[in-house]
């Protein structure tokens, strides 16, 4: 695995751990947690600024999801997550209090029905899914210089 290195809010290549301690030793990098994920900040110029084209790949299960950062010769970093499954349940419990409160005896309004068109929309589930995939794309995309991603698509025979 390999450090992140940020530099004015800039993502650079990353280094190797031995190399990173040895920046934040001479006082040349300060250490810091982003997401979960060490990186050193630099506090003075970089001496090369070349940047080698990184790619992220995303790996979508259905209980696990795998996230692999690479350059062409090394592994930057793996990461392996649970998927988004308590959509479904939220929704259940959320349609079963409204039910309760229609149920009551209080004056209320009509029920609106203008947003139950499902033409053209998402469901939940999936947003949801999708969305922690592009968030952690997007703040792994702070600290290491992403060019491509790859996402698996695969249907399985059910």
């Amino acid at each position: 695995m390999l450090v992140g290195v940020v530099h004015n809010g800039e993502a650079m290549m990353p280094c190797c751990p031995a190399r990173a301690r040895r920046l934040i030793a001479s006082k040349k990098a300060t250490p810091f947690i982003h997401k979960g994920v060490f990186c050193i900040r630099l506090n003075r110029e970089p001496s090369d600024n070349k940047i080698q084209p990184i790619t992220i790949g995303v790996d979508p299960g259905s209980k696990k999801e795998g996230l692999s950062i690479t350059t062409q010769t090394k592994t930057v970093i793996n990461i392996q997550l649970d998927a988004v499954t308590w959509v479904k349940d939220a929704l259940e419990s959320r349609k079963q209090a409204r039910r309760a409160r229609r149920s009551r005896t209080t004056p209320c309004r009509k029920n609106k029905y203008l947003n139950c068109s499902t033409k053209g929309r998402l469901p939940p589930s999936i947003k949801a899914r999708w969305q922690l995939k592009l968030n952690l794309i997007c703040s792994l995309k702070q600290i290491f210089p992403i060019s491509t991603c790859v996402i698996e698509d695969i249907k399985a025979v059910t």
